[in-house]
């Protein structure tokens, strides 16, 4: 491979993921010439895992970040899937809609918040390791100091602790009593046969997520899922005079070689001038289904938010240009 192909290789890896471009060099000097760049997961219970993150991930989001989720970049394996974090803050979010603990509810009973049987495989400098109870699945999260995985767990259990739940990830290697039952009874969503055949969509967004800010130009990115899994939305609030780019994230979804098995299956402006519409991409088998919303919407910038939005401004100023997407019968993307 020559330097101009590792080079571009790079480029189209830091899209991707978000990665930094020394990082994105490093990686692809690593891989095989005929590699995909972005692989998917190798065991289906890695795929199932994922899928569960980016659902807690869509339920988590409570605040503002300077990159959509407060995930900086992903790096995806084969074996695992790396989120780098870009805060405290964002490390807080995502343990806590990460880590399983059991709540009581009203009327008697308990339920399981965060992802069952997940537990701490292995803490470093760099940050923590979560896998399943007896699943080939590994996630990784790095990015803010050991000191502050420390303490986020730490608040967090103490949180539970004092709402009268119980922090089941503490038990190590032992599923929890509660866990087991929630496990037998087959509670988790992944059971779903409807979300099981849709899972490689989330999957595959969450391997893709820096594409939300290296391609699409967004300020603030949420999102929820519908249909057991089969219909994946994502609602994207853009800034009053920042250029949408829908038609350069729907061909870097869409690509063939780095892209999704996703189809444009049409595009609707709901307002004059298009700054309020929708586009439907749906799966080439129908398995799933991905609706990209997207809106101009401005936030009222508080003391406390100063930062964060000025942190946004200047990602935002990074991404250009703007194409035109491909023209489509009138309401051919409501579904």
């Amino acid at each position: 491979m020559t330097v101009n192909q590792c080079s571009s290789r790079a480029r189209t890896y830091a899209l991707y993921t978000g990665a930094p471009r020394q990082l994105a060099s490093r990686v692809v000097a690593a891989l095989a010439p005929t590699a995909p760049l972005i692989p998917g997961p190798a065991e289906p219970a890695q795929l199932l895992l994922e899928s569960e993150v980016l659902y807690q991930v869509l339920s988590s989001q409570r605040r503002f970040f300077e990159y959509p989720f407060g995930i900086d970049y992903v790096e995806p394996t084969a074996d695992s899937l790396s989120l780098h974090l870009e805060s405290n803050a964002s490390l807080d979010t995502l343990l806590s809609g990460l880590l399983p603990c059991r709540m009581p509810m009203e009327g008697g009973r308990d339920e399981i918040y965060g992802l069952n049987g997940l537990r701490i495989h292995a803490r470093s400098g760099h940050g923590m390791e979560l896998r399943r109870l007896g699943q080939p699945t590994s996630l990784k999260l790095t990015g803010p100091s050991q000191r502050a995985f420390q303490k986020a767990e730490a608040a967090l259990a103490a949180r539970v602790q004092q709402q009268g739940g119980q922090a089941c990830w503490l038990a190590g290697d032992t599923w929890t009593d509660y866990e087991r039952r929630w496990e037998d009874d087959r509670q988790p969503l992944v059971y779903e046969p409807i979300w099981r055949d849709a899972a490689w969509l989330p999957s595959g967004l969450l391997r893709r997520l820096g594409l939300l800010h290296t391609v699409a130009a967004p300020q603030v990115v949420t999102g929820h899922e519908a249909r057991l899994g089969e219909w994946w939305v994502l609602e994207l609030d853009y800034d009053s005079d920042t250029g949408l780019r829908r038609a350069e994230l729907v061909q870097a979804l869409t690509d063939p070689d780095h892209g999704l098995p996703l189809e444009l299956h049409g595009h609707r402006d709901l307002s004059p001038g298009g700054s309020l519409g929708l586009m439907l991409l749906k799966a080439q088998d129908r398995t799933a289904a991905l609706q990209l919303r997207y809106d101009r919407f401005e936030y009222k910038i508080t003391p406390e938010r100063a930062e964060v939005f000025k942190a946004i401004q200047r990602r935002i100023s990074k991404v250009t240009g703007e194409a035109s997407l491909p023209s489509m019968p009138e309401g051919s993307a409501t579904g």
